[in-house]
């Protein structure tokens, strides 16, 4: 009974470790992709995705009165083209391991580029 209970745990460890290991999209990952006609597609649509959950978060902050994380002007619609075109700069002026996630480096790229006053 032991050997089959320390089975289903050490199991279940390696299906959290993989599940967290590919958690997200790496800097390396993410260049590899750009190469790709059909990869580069679906990265401007995961791109938009995770600039439109940063806009969600900044509404729920807005509705809270926390502070926002980035104040773009007006309502600019932050599209995948834009949200690319600000991470691409934003890579190319820091310099960030190839392990480090899109995501997290996206936060700060918009940070960057729309910082609130």
């Amino acid at each position: 009974m032991k050997a089959i209970v320390l089975m289903a745990v050490l199991s279940i460890g390696l299906v959290l470790q993989d599940a967290y290991a590919s958690s997200g999209l790496t800097l390396a990952q993410y260049r590899e992709w750009k190469k790709d006609s059909i990869k580069k597609e679906m990265l401007t649509t995961y791109t938009a995705g995770m600039g439109q959950g940063v806009v969600f978060s900044n509404v729920h902050n807005k509705s809270y009165n926390l502070p926002q994380i980035f104040c773009p002007p007006g309502d600019l619609p932050l599209t995948g083209d834009l949200t690319n075109q600000i991470l691409e700069n934003f890579i190319g002026r820091n310099n960030f391991k190839p392990t480090d996630e899109i995501s997290i480096i996206l936060i700060f790229a918009l940070k960057n580029a729309y910082p609130c006053r």
